[in-house]
């Protein structure tokens, strides 16, 4: 191949080429843009066999993570390399940051996949509410304050279903989100569109958010025009609470918080309070890594306290939330880390895609309308696989 036949192959890199290549090499494959972000990045592991164990920010190089729910001790955490690393420039053409683009491979859109059962009890309506009324029950008992429970929802897929056309309408239908495609040989393959940022830090600054408290909203109304009851508003002040408490955990007091407020998320709408941490204030450099260790799980996808909450779920759930509600994104590249909650996510599979919802449940709660609440969330996933592509409003 001559330099001129390399310049043209760099010119007509294209997500799909890329992602063709990957899997074709068996790699594992992240893609992702975060929220109101100007790229789109792709990366690929040619180990295919991301390397697992507890994250130190600090230490770790450049590259992306994802992990599970159940991950008390942070060893299940994978850590992707950045064998290949491309982004999009501003005219939204790919290039090359790290590696080679290649032409092997078929231009079918496969993927890796994983087993499950072909129907999970999870995702029943009478599990759902029962599984409530028995949160509610454990509330009233003083076992914890408030649990999250979460199901699933199958739906299928249709004959021509492309999974890179499948980011690329939900990465239009919700720029304020955190969007993502992960694909990993013995993990399967997750997509999904989170508005709940867990931690950022970088050597100068760390910030996390508190996000809970749920309700659709029409997309032509404006969110200071929203109204909020007694229920959401104590649900989401527990998760700001709960964050206040690791800050006291660690005797950490120089911290500024902002809100609670409106965003919108889709057709839904949350409240979101947003903490920042100076850390060439505070001297606390390590600061990401300890509060990433003490946030996980958090009060809005567990409960609290959290591990009565734990408890709780483990007995009652049966469900495998695997990546639901864990968390993932890109660490220390560009000098920032940018981990986010896996919510509003659904793993691919051959015929069908598992949707995943949870919804809090508190002393307040009603099951049909925690039921309803979960509906809504799948249904931001469901609007664009079927291809309602209403670009998301600003907050």
């Amino acid at each position: 191949m001559n330099h001129r036949d390399i310049d043209v192959q760099k010119k007509n890199i294209t997500l799909q080429s890329l992602w063709s290549s990957a899997m074709a090499k068996n790699s594992a494959v992240a893609i992702w843009r975060c929220p109101n972000g100007d790229k789109t990045f792709f990366l690929a592991d040619l180990s295919g066999s991301p390397t697992k164990g507890r994250l130190d920010l600090q230490t770790t190089d450049s590259g992306f993570v994802i992990s599970p729910f159940m991950n008390p001790e942070g060893n299940e955490t994978l850590f992707l390399k950045p064998d290949i690393l491309a982004s999009t420039d501003e005219k939204l053409k790919w290039k090359m940051e790290n590696g080679e683009s290649s032409r092997h491979g078929d231009t079918e859109t496969h993927y890796h996949l994983n087993k499950r059962p072909d129907t999970e009890i999870s995702g029943e309506k009478t599990h759902f509410i029962q599984m409530v009324e028995n949160g509610i029950k454990a509330i009233e008992d003083g076992e914890f304050d408030k649990v999250v429970s979460a199901r699933t929802y199958d739906e299928p897929l249709p004959d021509n279903f492309d999974i890179i056309d499948q980011f690329n309408r939900l990465e239009k239908a919700y720029p304020d989100a955190f969007v993502s495609l992960v694909s990993i040989p013995g993990r399967g393959t997750w997509m999904g569109a989170t508005p709940e940022l867990l931690i950022e830090s970088s050597n100068e600054h760390f910030r996390t958010v508190s996000v809970a408290g749920t309700q659709p909203f029409p997309l032509d109304k404006h969110v200071s025009d929203a109204a909020w009851n007694q229920k959401e508003i104590e649900e989401q002040a527990m998760v700001s609470r709960y964050i206040i408490e690791q800050f006291k955990t660690i005797r950490l007091r120089e911290f500024v918080e902002t809100g609670p407020r409106s965003v919108r998320a889709g057709n839904m709408i949350h409240l979101k309070t947003e903490f920042n941490v100076d850390l060439m204030e505070v001297h606390f450099p390590e600061l990401g890594t300890v509060m990433l260790n003490l946030l996980h799980p958090t009060s809005a996808v567990c409960g609290m306290p959290k591990f009565s909450a734990l408890r709780f779920i483990t007995a009652y759930e049966h469900l495998n939330r695997e990546f639901y509600s864990g968390y993932l994104g890109p660490v220390n590249m560009d000098g920032n880390t940018r981990l986010y909650v896996n919510l509003r996510c659904m793993q691919i599979l051959r015929k069908r895609a598992v949707l995943y919802a949870g919804a809090g449940i508190t002393h307040d709660s009603i099951p049909e309308k925690e039921w309803e609440e979960t509906a809504l969330k799948c249904q931001t996933l469901l609007d664009v696989m079927n291809g309602d592509l209403a670009t998301e409003k600003t907050e």
